[in-house]
């Protein structure tokens, strides 16, 4: 009876209010998820880990909702995860860095919930430093992995001349950077070929023109392929279509957003979620493995890679964009990376202290010997 409550009231559940549902009296919900205000077919993290709770919860015959929140503020957010607490819900899930101060506060009102944060740090409104009671699991992703992955699979494809497009260079922006520059040297020595990457950052601001403007000269001046993360995505994507260019995406599969995406370095927010979950109602270890903690899940575990199925159509083939570089191929990758035959570095040491790098600190930090890279700064 569970899992058919699972699957029919998740639509229902979007047409009442928020009154509505706490008004019926204190209810006993295995699993709720807390969307990031978007809905559970967004084809990005609220689908994922919506997914991947209703999957184990039918295996279970277990009890799961979600609920949409009415904004992306804190009260917003913490409203409503103290709804569903209230309602009697047994385990939440956050998924995304705008649950990270929501987060903090919840899980000492209600330590006998057990939160998972998705992609994110637990830490008070004021202060960046990490909080996590151990009420609480914290999943984050080995993006160094994914990038990797991208680079490579971008130079296998016969393509030399690449660019790389963050926004605030944090530490999954540098990450992902990281990881790509290492996978272009990678498959760059291993077919004998010379690539060049342009690396930019352009900052905390979110200014459109500016960053299509870098992109079309990118693609003007010869560049591919541009792998973007944060918020240049955008005008990346707009830039591509205008100069039939191509680009690959960051955090979730954003391939059908547009043809120019060649692929995406994706995060495994389902995998990662229910190995949480599976400490939680299998093994009941979940205070020993994740309570407390932050987890960095990688290739091994399925936490990072690329895009290896089409969402929502179960004979596409995730890699009908590339030339050369097959299905294959990248599963060969990545049970190298899984074995740890190819260690990725996460991140270099920086003299700017606000974590730009130059061209030398990456070339030197990252054995980048044999690859052309040029460093643009947007401050």
């Amino acid at each position: 009876m569970k899992k058919i409550i699972c699957a029919a009231l998740a639509a229902v559940m979007l047409l009442l209010p928020l009154p509505a549902l706490s008004s019926c009296g204190r209810q006993k919900y295995d699993l709720v998820l807390i969307t990031d205000t978007g809905n559970v077919t967004d084809k990005g993290y609220n689908q994922s880990a919506w997914t991947a709770m209703t999957e184990f919860s039918i295996e279970r015959d277990l009890d799961c909702r979600y609920f949409i929140p009415s904004g992306s503020d804190k009260d917003a957010l913490l409203t409503q995860i103290r709804a569903a607490a209230d309602d009697g819900a047994k385990v939440i899930v956050l998924p995304g860095s705008v649950f990270e101060v929501a987060a903090n506060t919840a899980q000492r009102e209600y330590p006998e919930v057990k939160f998972i944060l998705i992609d994110g740090r637990p830490h008070p409104d004021d202060t960046t430093v990490d909080d996590v009671l151990s009420n609480t699991a914290s999943l984050l992703y080995a993006s160094e992995q994914a990038g990797f992955a991208a680079g490579y699979a971008a130079v296998k494809d016969g393509y030399k001349k690449l660019g790389f497009m963050g926004g605030i260079p944090d530490g999954d922006t540098r990450a992902y950077g990281c990881g790509f520059l290492q996978g272009v040297k990678y498959a760059a020595d291993e077919s004998g070929v010379n690539a060049e990457v342009t690396y930019i950052c352009t900052g905390a601001a979110d200014d459109r023109d500016k960053n299509k403007e870098t992109a079309v000269s990118m693609y003007e001046s010869g560049t591919d392929v541009i792998f973007v993360h944060g918020e240049p995505e955008g005008a990346v994507l707009e830039a591509a279509a205008e100069k039939r260019g191509l680009v690959i995406c960051s955090d979730s599969d954003r391939r059908h957003v547009s043809s120019v995406v060649l692929t995406s370095a994706v995060k495994g927010v389902s995998a990662s979620l229910k190995y949480v979950l599976r400490s939680i109602y299998d093994t009941k270890d979940f205070e020993y493995s994740f309570g407390g903690k932050i987890t960095y899940f990688d290739a091994a575990h399925g936490g990072a890679g690329l895009s290896s199925f089409v969402i929502n159509d179960s004979n596409g083939n995730a890699f009908d964009r590339f030339l050369k570089f097959t299905k294959e191929d990248y599963e060969e990758l990545l049970t190298l990376l899984s074995q740890n035959e190819i260690n990725v570095k996460r991140d270099i040491t920086v003299y700017d202290p606000n974590g730009y790098a130059t061209a030398e600190e990456l070339v030197s930090g990252l054995s980048l010997d044999g690859v052309a890279v040029s460093v643009q700064l947007q401050k």
